[in-house]
């Protein structure tokens, strides 16, 4: 009697077999069916409960489905939970029943690769000119609401939100190899990198970036390293772009190839970001259960490469994407405003940039870049330059349209000056 009367709703819809009740079910679960039940059935003896006298457990299935059907369409516990003829309780617990499941049987898949496939990744990344190397690395910012209990100004980011740091390290393919999530929002990229294991265990000597290398074209070793933007110090076993600082020809085409190489992160974090639809919004919950379903999402993303699902664009455009894209939107505005209006604040929590960081450097890395900049330039020479990068176009064309302005301004005020009389200063 204290149990509440439920129909089912859309957990009977989903067990319905056919063409179209196929793509309504990729559609909401994000996995085939086939891969599902495959899923399933590893998962199912730590989710799965045992009767009682008070009442049947719910099924494995549906509660999977339930945890899958949120983390797709970025929906509240409450729809999710209603949905599929659940309770808000039993929502709550299914979801974090299920998110340990996923880590404890799938948690080998979000590690370096070994043997062959280690080669093919490697053989990846050589065709693009940068032998030796097994991945991309870079961060993204999960939102939150305001945490309790903790500091909560460490949390806060820069663009005018509360958040946390996940470090991902992706390989030519997109498919993630190492994931560290939990830093606080306004720890930069450099910090993270520091406190997660992966650069444990490469300043060490542990693990793949340890052992192992490629020879490059003029017969120099070098050893195994990773690609990452700006934002982290330059390694022997990590390699950054020059920016600003890029002096000659080489440099600049060494950045060129190195921008469309590391490439693949930034593909993995917008597959992510389009897939599953939870992690574009801001989280209502705990911070602990937001790193493991991070990493739960992460773990899932491999699956489906590796079983080659492939999801229609289409597919995923329905009401409650729509409604979590209006709400990002407005939390976009809202950190614009904020930008714009703690821009000026003295004691802004952010941390330092990369050249002030002290691990930024090195005469073993500098010498490394250096090697590679040579062979990026013969490869250049080889095979032709990488295809520029769209937003590379575009600022410069903004570039380009900005100087031009320039000008015609100082022409005008120019011509006004020398028709006046009025001093003129160099513009």
């Amino acid at each position: 009697m204290w149990v509440l009367a439920r129909s089912g709703g859309l957990w009977k819809d989903l067990q319905r077999v056919g063409g179209e009740h196929d793509k309504v079910f990729l559609r909401f679960c994000r996995l085939s069916r086939p891969l599902f039940f495959k899923a399933l059935a590893r998962i199912s003896p730590h989710i799965q409960r045992s009767p009682t006298t008070f009442r049947m457990p719910l099924p494995a299935g549906q509660k999977f489905a339930c945890a899958l059907m949120r983390w797709a369409t970025g929906g509240y516990y409450t729809q999710s939970a209603h949905s599929l003829g659940m309770g808000l309780a039993s929502g709550l617990r299914s979801n974090e029943e299920v998110v340990d499941a996923i880590i404890r049987e799938y948690g080998h898949l979000l590690q370096f690769p070994t043997g062959q496939r280690l080669e093919d990744v490697q053989k990846g990344f050589e065709r693009k000119g940068f032998p030796g190397c097994v991945g991309a690395i870079d961060c993204m910012h999960v939102y939150i609401d305001k945490p309790k209990g903790v500091r909560s100004e460490c949390y806060y980011h820069h663009t005018g939100g509360f958040s946390v740091v996940a470090q991902v390290v992706s390989d030519h393919q997109c498919r993630i190899s190492s994931v560290f999530v939990g830093c606080p929002g306004s720890v930069h990229d450099s910090r993270a990198l520091r406190i997660s294991p992966l650069y444990v265990n490469a300043t060490e000597g542990r693990g793949v970036l340890a052992e192992g290398g490629a020879v490059l074209h003029d017969g120099r070793y070098v050893g195994r390293y990773l690609l990452g933007d700006q934002g982290y110090p330059l390694l022997p076993w990590l390699m950054t772009p020059f920016g600003r600082f890029a002096q000659t020809e080489y440099d600049r085409a060494f950045d060129l190839s190195h921008s469309a190489a590391r490439s693949c992160i930034e593909r993995t974090f917008g597959r992510l970001k389009a897939v599953w639809r939870n992690f574009i919004r801001r989280h209502i919950c705990n911070l602990k259960i937001v790193c493991k379903e991070f990493m739960a999402i992460c773990i899932l993303h491999n699956l489906m490469i590796i079983h080659n699902v492939h999801i229609d664009p289409a597919l995923m455009k329905d009401s409650s994407d729509s409604d979590g894209d209006e709400e990002q939107c407005g939390n976009r505005r809202r950190r614009r405003r904020r930008r714009r209006f703690n821009r000026h604040l003295p004691n802004l929590n952010i941390e330092a940039p990369a050249e002030d960081d002290p691990t930024y450097g090195g005469e073993l890395a500098a010498h490394v870049r250096a090697s590679l900049v040579e062979h990026v330039r013969h490869h250049v020479a080889v095979h032709g330059a990488p295809p520029p990068c769209p937003w590379r176009q575009w600022s410069s064309f903004i570039t380009q349209g900005i100087e031009r302005m320039k000008n015609f301004s100082v022409s005008v005020v120019d011509r006004w000056c020398n028709l006046y009389g009025l001093p003129y200063w160099n513009l």
